[in-house]
């Protein structure tokens, strides 16, 4: 935990830093579509996670410092919904967190055309917990706002690639388990048997980027 709170330390440092430095330093925003899926474990039997596809809400914004041509920095934040489905018998349930993340990536490419390389870690505090759960025709659901049902703390890795034409792969492995085994209802511990709920997924995205690039006026604005 504390090795992640330096973190987002450093991005906040950072982030003051490239402000500082405009004529290599340029702002990119994105929305992702999600495909997530779960390392997920009742007691020492693991359960299948289906994917579980989302693309609302999901919003980035990003601002890079290109160093050389070949070798850069970034650091940003993001919001973003993901969560995981999972299904035994008849039962069928689905939870999601959203979060608020803090990112912090270098990146190794062809930068001037937006061609590279990326890999970070990301510090993500997630404010609001649903959990939707399906027996046959009969639906509950738990939606709760800064909830102790979920680890609020969710740090994560992740590495992808950029293309010249602003698409944008990624995958991200949570270093954290979505629930919270020490939660109690009623005297009770109700995720005491969830032995492992590490989220991870892959993405696609548009990076939207409009900025200088080494000094010159030249002007990016790629949309999709």
């Amino acid at each position: 935990m504390k090795k992640f709170q330096l973190l987002l330390a450093f991005a906040m440092a950072l982030n003051f830093s490239l402000n500082a430095q405009n004529k290599k330093s340029y702002l990119t925003s994105d929305g992702e579509l999600i495909f997530s899926f779960a390392n997920y474990q009742i007691g020492s039997e693991k359960i299948s996670t289906p994917p579980r596809f989302t693309c609302f809400f999901h919003y980035g914004k990003y601002k890079h410092l290109d160093i050389g041509k070949n070798f850069g920095l970034y650091a940003g934040m993001a919001i973003r919904n993901v969560g995981f489905s999972s299904k035994i018998s008849d039962t069928l349930v689905k939870r999601r967190v959203y979060t608020i993340g803090v990112p912090v990536a270098f990146k190794v490419g062809d930068l001037g055309n937006d061609k590279y390389l990326y890999a970070g870690a990301e510090g993500e505090f997630a404010f609001h917990f649903k959990e939707k759960t399906f027996i046959n025709d009969n639906k509950t659901k738990q939606s709760e706002w800064f909830s102790k049902r979920n680890n609020l703390f969710l740090p994560s890795v992740f590495v992808g690639v950029n293309f010249k034409s602003g698409l944008n792969l990624k995958f991200k492995y949570y270093l954290e388990n979505l629930y919270n085994p020490d939660y109690t209802k009623d005297g009770k511990k109700l995720y005491e048997n969830i032995t492992n709920s590490q989220m991870f997924y892959f993405s696609i995205s548009m990076n939207v980027r409009k900025g200088t690039y080494y000094g010159k006026s030249k002007t990016y604005n790629k949309t999709s």
